[in-house]
């Protein structure tokens, strides 16, 4: 069996309908990001717990797919002699790449991309963990399983929208409205905030699947601050005029829809009002954040943490992005600024979590579509399957490499084609231990990735 043909072009092709479209169409349920309903499913242990800690987790998404090999790289010997061989034109020099030294490894050299300091030094300091090879899995599957085709695998691989919608919904063997950790939220929310009026979900990167439960549904905030319901005091300069616009969105109605329509306005004039004014009661953060688009998510992903008290939340979910990183012809001019943008964002949110005395609370995790082959194509990289992912937190048992670090060379172990890895850890498992830490039981980590009893490494350790 041999690498499709892209299914897509885009690279960045991310939409994901919900199971909301009629209520969204109305204009609000997405322009505002209010929850329709609050979270109200606790199942299991978590909600006997006392819910007296707080946590928060942080997917940063890379659109486009990641070249896994320029990020996380052999740096001498035959590792990185079949590296240099694949990849002639786009191997970084030996020279250039920073040096990480992971704990009870017996693996080649490795080192990061010298895009990637501020992760490196949070690696040599045991607060960044990286997990080698993962990706989608319908069932564990081996090359030679790949190759004979006896084994299922994800639909429609090394396409962009196809495979970062499984990313999201954490089921690739079916289609989902809702995704893992949207299921999160609702196995949660009930439990640790019963009293909060805010989804326990948030994006400050516009609507995503990844984040839409049963019951939750996420709320959005720009990176800039609160979209807010406009001319609710003022209509051209009339009171009266921004008093009846309000009547209108927020009046009770007898029709389904209407009364839906009525729900979301009500929530979302109320919701913007608390989280505006628990916004503007933060102390600014002496932390520095880059000027970048994913450094401004991130800053505002640090803000809201710091409205964890005023919106009575002990457990907080968010999902911030970048795009770019579909590197066919342009990684050696575009992937190391992608890289420098990621690294300097989550340096900077992991520093602001130590600033506010939440760094052992919060996790910060990558997500992407997929891997990119090992060999080159001239100036680029072409789709692949399985890819490298990094965890940054005070919680992660950081300086280690987790999962099986794949052959760095075309022909190996893990190559379905051209160098692009079979994935030797699976998503579930991935979501699976981060839901594990963040208080989901045995039972509602099954909720939250189904497919999980497929796989055998239910909690991959790098959280405490």
């Amino acid at each position: 069996m041999s690498i499709p043909p892209e299914f897509d072009s885009s690279d960045r092709s991310h939409g994901s309908a919900t199971r909301r479209e009629a209520l969204k169409t109305l204009g609000l349920a997405a322009s505002v990001g209010v929850p329709l309903l609050a979270p109200m499913i606790a199942t299991g242990s978590a909600a006997a717990q006392t819910a007296d800690d707080y946590k928060a987790i942080v997917c940063v998404g890379q659109y486009g797919g990641n070249d896994q090999s320029n990020s996380v790289i052999p740096r001498s010997g035959a590792g990185y002699s079949s590296y240099q061989s694949a990849r002639p034109t786009l191997a970084i020099p030996a020279a250039n790449i920073l040096p990480v030294t992971p704990t009870g490894f017996t693996g080649p050299e490795l080192g990061f991309s010298p895009s990637l300091p501020g992760l490196r030094t949070l690696f040599e300091q045991g607060r960044c963990a990286v997990l080698a090879n993962v990706g989608p899995l319908v069932e564990p599957i081996t090359r030679a399983q790949w190759q004979a085709g006896t084994k299922p695998v994800p639909r429609q691989l090394f396409s962009h929208s196809d495979q970062f919608t499984i990313w999201e919904s954490g089921l690739p063997d079916r289609t989902s409205q809702s995704g893992w950790l949207g299921r999160l939220g609702d196995v949660t929310a009930g439990a640790f905030n019963p009293n909060s009026q805010v989804s326990i979900t948030m994006s400050i990167a516009g609507t995503t699947l990844i984040l839409a439960g049963e019951q939750t549904i996420q709320y959005q905030v720009s990176p800039g601050g609160v979209v807010r319901v406009q001319d609710l005091t003022s209509l051209y300069g009339s009171a009266a005029g921004g008093a009846a616009v309000r009547q209108l969105l927020t009046q009770s109605r007898a029709n389904l829809f209407e009364s839906g329509f009525t729900t979301i306005c009500s929530r979302a004039i109320s919701n913007a009002g608390l989280v505006e004014s628990a916004l503007a009661a933060q102390p600014a953060l002496t932390t520095a954040f880059p000027g970048t688009p994913l450094g401004a998510q991130a800053r505002m992903v640090a803000r809201m943490i710091g409205t964890r008290n005023q919106v009575a939340q002990k457990r907080q979910v968010f999902f911030i992005s970048s795009g770019g990183w579909d590197t066919h012809n342009t990684l050696i001019e575009e992937h190391p600024g992608r890289l420098q943008e990621l690294d300097g964002a989550i340096s900077a949110l992991y520093a602001a979590t130590a600033e506010m005395g939440v760094a052992n609370n919060v996790t910060i995790f990558t997500a992407s579509e997929f891997g990119r082959c090992l060999q080159h194509n001239g100036r680029g990289s072409d789709h692949g399957w399985g890819g490298h992912h990094f965890i940054v937190g005070g919680a992660v048992q950081g300086r280690r490499i987790y999962g099986s670090w794949p052959t760095v060379a075309l022909g190996g172990a893990e190559d379905a084609g051209n160098g692009a890895l079979i994935p030797t850890t699976a998503l579930d498992e991935y979501g699976a231990t981060l839901a594990r830490w963040f208080g989901a039981s045995t039972a509602q980590q099954n909720t939250v990735m189904p497919n999980l009893s497929r796989f055998s490494r239910p909690n991959l350790g790098f959280l405490g």
